[in-house]
């Protein structure tokens, strides 16, 4: 049996508008939250945003349904994308949150979380790009370790110590800024 995912593609392929925006609708979020995490910038990733799904439609007749998962080969076009973003900026801005966007955060929680999110984003900035991919692919997106080493051309092994490799550097960085906010108290 086809996923909702195969049939939208096979269908959009044929030309289906309806599928087309299916695809887009149910993509969408995942592909721009990819991207925020990735470049750091809630501007630019709408615009990367839009450009993947122009793209991914573009490069759709060519798809072979049954030779890659469909979540893979597009979060490849967004990582692809990503690269080539990075490659032509020369720095890589990091959105400041503001008190006028606090103002519009409904409750306590909203603004936790959103403070969070700000906090990651920062803190993944400084891994390595491959480190980058691995923390957002399988713990933001989480996509299973196959599709992240389809997404990242390596093997499941090379993955999982990548993994690793990224967890490491993550803690390390977050308790290092622990002390830093702990030293501003003092």
């Amino acid at each position: 049996m086809q996923s909702v995912s195969e049939h939208w593609v096979t269908q959009a392929q044929k030309g289906s508008p309806e599928a087309a925006s299916a695809i887009y609708e149910n993509f969408h979020q995942r592909i721009f939250r990819y991207m925020v995490y990735r470049i750091g910038d809630e501007q630019a990733a709408e615009d990367l945003t839009g450009d993947v799904f122009f793209k991914m439609l573009r490069a759709l007749p060519g798809f072979q349904v049954r030779s890659a998962g469909f979540t893979s080969w597009l979060f490849q076009i967004a990582r692809n994308m990503a690269i080539d973003h990075a490659r032509k900026t020369t720095a890589h801005p990091s959105a400041q949150l503001t008190e006028n966007q606090l103002a519009g955060e409904n409750t306590l929680v909203d603004v936790e979380q959103r403070l969070t999110s700000q906090r990651l984003k920062t803190v993944l900035q400084q891994l390595s790009e491959e480190q980058r991919d691995v923390i957002i692919l399988r713990f933001v997106e989480d996509l299973p370790i196959a599709e992240t080493a389809t997404v990242l051309h390596r093997s499941p092994d090379s993955i999982k110590g990548l993994q690793r490799r990224a967890l490491q550097n993550l803690r390390q960085l977050l308790e290092g800024e622990e002390g830093e906010d702990y030293d501003e108290r003092s």
